[in-house]
């Protein structure tokens, strides 16, 4: 284009326009300009990307890389010198661990205590825990070449934790679905063992709930304590256990009238069986086909399963008697006699004259005698009476001293209202959810 056509253009041009691109023209040369005098300062500046060496940045930076820790369970003919040299430690550090103040306190260590230690990389021992019991121990901890070696109490904490079952199937498995621990579960069956059958008593919509004690240590969970206090609904039945420290040595339950839940006699002679046959005066006998009453409570059950003592007494009568093929007799008091028949084998402390205690096996479910399967046929007698097991009202063991009462009596209320008070907030939470 010729300088005469631009002119022309130009001249043709709205004059605002040619204002406003004179305007632009200027503003393009500034920035042109500044740009050309921002690169050369940068020519200048020191180069960013220069190496530095990896010897000059460790010698600047101090790493402290974090402690090991290690443990390990004392067993048989172990020594503490040879227990800390399988876990890595210095023979130097050992060395003045034993030599340190105070060392005889580590020198007779037990076979089932744990060693701790905290380690670094290298090998020092920076610390030391010989824990001889859950609470309790021993702490080494470094301080310069040597060790200050004292004994040491943990902080311990108990922690209530309530819970509230609606059984589906099993007083088990639904408890276990609830997250409560399977000891705390094995607790409640046994405090309330006496009262309830839990292989045959227990009733879909049947309830429980519970509080029990979980132990904290040095802010760690460490185990599950006991319960506190469990009430359990069963087919329209109500069962309330409180625990209760008898001494600095013992506790037991007891139900809210300060009577223990603890029975002379447990509710069933074999677990994990079903009912075959139900105390029946007129019932016909399967093998003899006639009208025979049955004075007991048939237990059918895999053959070996173990039959226990219902109650402690003394073995009067074990040996084979005919229709009753290997059965056991024990006295447990001038009012209370039990009888066991059909046993494949006999225990053996199932012996005439032995003491027994409650619980403990005094033979196996078998079939021998007039059986048609195996069971075992499972008597309870009154005064010498024949009388229904599955009706009869047990003893109980003795019941809270009276010096005791008024102390339980605040404890239990107490207990009682704090249950009462989780299952309220339960029941809200149910009606706020819909």
């Amino acid at each position: 284009m010729q300088a005469t056509d631009l002119i022309i253009i130009l001249k043709n041009f709205p004059k605002r326009h040619i204002f406003t691109l004179l305007i632009g023209i200027l503003l393009i040369f500034s920035l042109s300009h500044i740009g050309d005098k921002e690169f050369a300062k940068r020519e200048n500046l020191p180069e960013l990307k220069k190496p530095i060496e990896l010897g000059s940045l460790k010698q600047n930076l101090d790493i402290e890389l974090p402690l090991l820790e290690k443990e390990k369970v004392i067993k048989r003919n172990d020594s503490l010198f040879g227990l800390l040299d399988e876990l890595g430690v210095l023979k130097e550090d050992i060395i003045n661990l034993v030599n340190s103040k105070d060392s005889e306190l580590l020198s007779r260590i037990e076979v089932g205590d744990k060693i701790k230690i905290l380690i670094d990389p290298q090998g020092n021992l920076h610390q030391l825990n010989y824990i001889d019991s859950i609470k309790s121990g021993v702490r080494a901890e470094k301080e310069n070449q040597n060790y200050a070696i004292s004994r040491y109490e943990s902080e311990v904490e108990k922690v209530k934790v309530f819970k509230h079952v609606v059984i589906k199937d099993s007083m088990y498995m639904s408890g276990l679905r609830e997250n409560i621990p399977d000891s705390v579960l094995m607790d409640l069956a046994y405090i309330n063992g006496w009262d309830i059958d839990f292989t045959h008593d227990i009733r879909k919509g049947d309830s429980y709930s519970i509080i029990y004690e979980e132990i904290i240590i040095e802010g760690e969970k460490a185990f599950d304590g006991d319960i506190l206090i469990s009430e359990f609904n069963n087919d329209d039945k109500r069962f309330v256990a409180v625990r209760h420290d008898i001494n600095s040595k013992n506790s037991e339950y007891f139900n809210l009238d300060g009577q223990n839940v603890k029975k002379a006699f447990l509710r069933s002679p074999v677990k994990l069986s079903y009912i075959s046959s139900k105390y029946n005066l007129n019932r016909r006998h399967p093998v003899l086909h006639t009208i025979r009453a049955h004075k007991g409570v048939d237990y059918a059950a895999n053959r070996g399963s173990p039959i226990r003592a219902t109650g402690d007494g003394t073995i009067i009568f074990a040996k084979y008697n005919g229709g009753c093929g290997n059965e056991v007799k024990i006295k447990h008091s001038e009012d209370y006699e039990t009888r066991y028949c059909h046993l494949d084998k006999f225990s053996s402390r199932a012996k005439v004259g032995r003491k027994i205690k409650q619980g403990q096996t005094i033979g196996y479910v078998g079939s021998t005698g007039l059986a048609t399967g195996p069971h075992l046929h499972y008597e309870f007698h009154v005064n010498g009476k024949h009388t229904d097991p599955l009706k009869v009202k047990f003893p109980n063991a003795s019941p809270i001293d009276s010096s005791q009462l008024s102390a339980f009596n605040e404890r239990s209320k107490s207990l009682m209202s704090e249950l009462n008070n989780y299952k309220s907030i339960i029941n809200q939470n149910k009606v706020f959810d819909g």
